[in-house]
C-alpha cells in the first residue's frame, strides 16, 4: 500500500487522525466490494458480515459473538490474489488473534473487571494489539485488519471486562487519538507523509557549511537527560536565526526552502532545531510547544556560549511557531531580539478542540460503518469527553502536559521584543483568528501579515511579494536600527562634512551620542535624547552651536581669565605673586557669610584715595608754610 498523503497539512493533535480515516476508507471499500451486505440493522440487532480472503467473519453486535466460517466457494482468483494454503492459515490465525484468542490471561486479570477495571491498563493492552496488527499485516490487508480489530474489541471486550460497550468505544478512540497526536512511535503516522508544510516535502539538501550538532540536555518533562540534535549553518555572522518546524516535522529531507532562503541569502547563521520525539532528538512525546520550548532555550544558550554577543531571531512555523512563542514565556536572554511566528496557535486546548470537531469527527463519520464502532461526534460534549480521557490517562501521568496554561499567549503578552505574525486567511487547520488574537495581546513593536486565500503555511507561496516585504522590513527593525546625529550652527548649517552621522545597532541595544568641539563655535543646546535604546523608530539628535566672532573671542578670553580668577563667591582670587592685601572685616558681611578684601593695587578706587590724600597733605603743608612766614614777620 502506497504512503497515504493527508489531504490537509496537519498541525494540531487530533487532526492527524485523517490518516486513520484514509485507512478505514480502504477497509470500507474492501468490505463493500466483497460482501453483499456489510451492515444490516434491525430493531434488536446489527450484524456485520465480512468476507475476508478464504473465510467470512460474522459478528453480531448484540451478542458480541464472532464466528469464522470457511468459504470454499471464495477462491483466490475472486480475491485477486495467489494466496497459498499457508497464507490462508496465517490469515485465519490473525483473525483469531483479533478476536482475543491467545490473550495473556495474566494481563487480562490485571486490567480487572467491573468496578476494578483499569482504563490505563486497557489502553496499554489495546495499544499492544494495535501495534501487532501494524507489524504483522501486509500493506494490502492492513486496512481490513484494523477494521476487524476495532469491531472485535467493541463486541468482545465489554463482556470480557464487564464494562459498558461505550467504555470500550471511548477508550479505543482515545488511544487512536493519543497514538497519532502524542506518541513518538506512532502506528498510524507510518502510513503518511509527516510533512506539514514547515519542513521540506522532498529532498532539498542542506546549505553549504551545514554542521550536524548533538548535545545532551535536561528533559524537564521527566527530569532525565536527553539527546538534543540540531543543524547549524555557520556564515560567520553576528546574527543567528533559530528555526523550529511544525507537527512531527523533521529535517531528514534537508533544510532548504524559499522561506529559509531569505535568511541564508542575508548572510545570517541558521540553527535548525530537530524536534523532540519525532525529529532526531530524544523524548517520547509530542507536547505542542510546552517542552519543545525548553529545547529551544537550550540551543539559545548554546549559541550564546559560543558567541556571547550574538543577536538572535526566533522563527517557527505551525506548531513550531507556538513552540517559539512558548519559549518567550521562559525568561529568554537579552540576545533574543525578535520572533516571527507563521500560522501558529495561541492555545493547545483551543486548537485540539477545533481540530477534533471540525476535521476529525466529520471525516470519520463520512465512512459507512465507522459511526457504529467509534463514538466520534463533533460537539463540545465529545470534546470534553476525549480531552478528559486523554488528561486522566496520559497528560497527568506520562506527558505532564498542561493544556490550559497557554504559554504562547503569555510569551507574546509579557515580552517587548519585536513580533511579526503571519497567517493565511484560508487556513483550515489553524484558523486565522489565532493571528488576530496573538497580535492584539502582543506587547511592543508588532506587525501582522494576513495573506488572502492562503492555506496553512502557504503565505509565502501565495503572495511572495508581500511576504518578502514584511520580512525585509522586520529584519531591518531587528538587526539594523538607526539613530541620526546632527551638528548645526544657529542657521541650520552642518558643522561636519556630511549632513549627519548615523549610529547603527540591534533592537534593544544601548546607544549614546557625543557632544563635539568645533573651532570658533560655542555649544548652545541639544535637541533629542542623547542616549537610549535602539528601536523601530529612527530618532535624530541635534547639537546646536553658536559662531564666536573675533571681538567676542577677546571678551570671552577676558571673561574666561576673570572667571578663572574668581572664587566660588565671585571674588577675585589671589595667587602667590599678588600683593597681599589687608583684610577688613565687615560685621554685616560676616553675618552674611562673606568677607571683603582690600582692593589691590591698580584699581580705580585706590587712585581716588591717593588724589584726595595728596590734596589734603598739600593743603596742610601750605598752611604750615604760610603760618611760619607770617609768624616770623610778627
Amino acid at each position: 500500500m502506497k504512503k497515504i498523503i493527508l489531504p490537509v497539512l496537519v498541525v494540531g493533535t487530533m487532526f492527524s487522525m485523517l490518516i486513520f480515516t484514509n485507512s478505514l476508507v480502504k477497509a470500507d471499500e474492501f468490505v463493500s466490494t466483497h460482501t453483499s451486505q456489510m451492515v444490516s440493522s434491525s430493531s434488536d440487532s446489527s450484524t456485520i458480515d465480512t468476507t475476508f480472503f478464504s473465510g467470512q467473519v460474522s459478528m453480531d453486535e448484540t451478542t458480541g459473538g464472532a464466528d469464522l466460517e470457511d468459504k470454499n466457494t471464495t477462491t483466490s482468483q475472486e480475491m485477486g490474489t495467489d494466496n497459498t494454503d499457508a497464507e490462508y492459515d496465517n490469515q485465519n490465525q490473525t483473525i483469531q488473534k483479533l478476536e482475543g484468542e491467545g490473550d495473556n490471561q495474566d494481563e487480562i486479570n490485571e486490567i480487572g473487571k467491573g468496578e476494578n477495571f483499569n482504563s490505563k491498563l486497557y489502553l496499554n493492552y489495546f495499544g499492544n494489539k494495535l501495534k501487532e496488527v501494524f507489524q504483522t499485516s501486509s500493506d494490502d490487508n492492513l486496512p481490513v485488519h484494523l477494521f476487524l480489530l476495532l469491531l472485535s474489541e467493541k463486541q468482545n471486550s465489554p463482556s470480557k471486562f464487564e464494562v459498558e460497550q461505550s467504555v470500550i468505544q471511548h477508550l479505543m478512540s482515545t488511544y487512536i487519538l493519543y497514538d497519532i497526536a502524542f506518541a513518538k512511535e506512532s502506528n498510524f503516522m507510518t502510513l503518511m507523509s509527516t510533512n506539514d508544510g514547515t519542513t521540506p516535502s522532498g529532498n532539498t539538501g542542506f546549505y553549504p557549511h551545514t554542521e550536524e550538532i548533538e548535545e545532551e540536555g535536561l528533559n524537564y518533562q521527566n527530569g532525565q537527560n536527553m539527546n538534543l540534535k540540531a543543524y547549524y549553518v555557520n556564515q560567520n555572522s553576528d546574527k543567528t536565526v533559530i528555526i523550529h518546524g511544525g507537527f512531527r516535522g523533521n529535517w531528514s529531507n534537508g533544510i532548504v526552502t524559499p522561506e529559509y532562503d531569505h535568511f541564508y541569502k542575508s548572510g545570517y547563521n541558521l540553527l535548525f532545531v530537530a524536534s523532540r520525539a519525532t525529529g532526531g532528538s530524544g523524548g517520547d512525546y509530542i507536547t505542542y510547544g510546552q517542552y519543545e520550548s525548553d529545547d529551544v532555550l537550550h540551543w539559545i544558550d548554546w549559541e550564546i556560549q559560543k558567541r556571547p554577543n550574538q543577536s538572535i531571531l526566533l522563527y517557527g512555523g505551525s506548531m513550531g511557531a507556538s513552540t517559539m512563542m512558548s519559549a518567550l514565556a521562559k525568561n529568554i536572554p537579552h540576545n533574543v531580539k525578535g520572533i516571527i511566528e507563521n500560522c501558529g496557535f495561541s492555545s493547545i486546548d483551543a486548537q485540539l478542540r477545533f481540530t477534533y470537531s471540525n476535521i476529525v469527527a466529520p471525516a470519520l463519520n463520512s465512512i459507512s460503518g465507522i459511526s457504529s464502532i467509534l463514538d466520534i461526534i463533533g460537539d463540545q460534549t465529545h470534546e470534553d469527553l476525549y480531552l478528559g480521557l486523554l488528561k486522566d490517562n496520559y497528560f497527568d501521568q506520562d506527558l505532564h502536559l498542561n493544556l490550559i496554561q497557554n504559554l504562547p499567549e503569555i510569551g507574546m503578552e509579557t515580552t517587548s521584543i519585536p513580533k511579526l505574525i503571519i497567517h493565511g486567511s484560508a487556513d483550515d487547520v489553524v484558523p486565522a483568528t489565532n493571528a488576530q488574537k496573538i497580535y492584539d495581546l502582543s506587547k511592543g513593536y508588532k506587525d501582522m501579515l494576513i495573506v488572502e486565500g492562503a492555506g496553512h503555511g502557504k503565505a509565502q507561496e501565495v503572495d511572495p511579494v508581500a511576504y518578502d516585504q514584511h520580512l525585509t522590513d522586520f529584519l531591518r527593525v531587528i538587526f539594523d536600527d538607526q539613530v541620526n546625529v546632527k551638528y548645526l550652527d544657529e542657521n541650520g548649517k552642518s558643522l561636519i562634512s556630511q549632513d549627519q552621522i548615523s549610529l547603527h545597532g540591534t533592537y534593544g541595544d544601548l546607544y549614546k551620542t557625543q557632544q563635539k568641539e568645533f573651532e570658533n563655535y560655542d555649544f548652545v543646546s541639544v535637541e533629542g535624547e542623547i542616549e537610549g535604546k535602539f528601536s523601530e523608530k529612527t530618532p535624530t539628535v541635534v547639537y546646536i552651536y553658536k559662531e564666536v566672532k573675533d571681538s567676542e573671542k577677546n571678551d570671552n578670553a577676558a571673561d574666561t581669565t576673570d572667571s578663572a580668577n574668581q572664587d566660588t563667591l565671585g571674588n577675585k582670587k589671589l595667587n602667590e605673586n599678588d600683593i597681599t592685601p589687608k583684610v577688613i572685616t565687615n560685621e554685616r558681611a560676616i553675618k552674611e557669610g562673606t568677607q571683603k578684601l582690600l582692593p589691590t593695587t591698580g584699581d580705580k578706587k585706590i587712585d581716588l584715595y591717593f588724589i584726595i590724600g595728596g590734596l589734603l597733605l598739600c593743603s596742610v603743608i601750605l598752611a604750615l608754610v604760610i603760618k611760619l612766614k607770617f609768624g616770623e614777620k610778627r
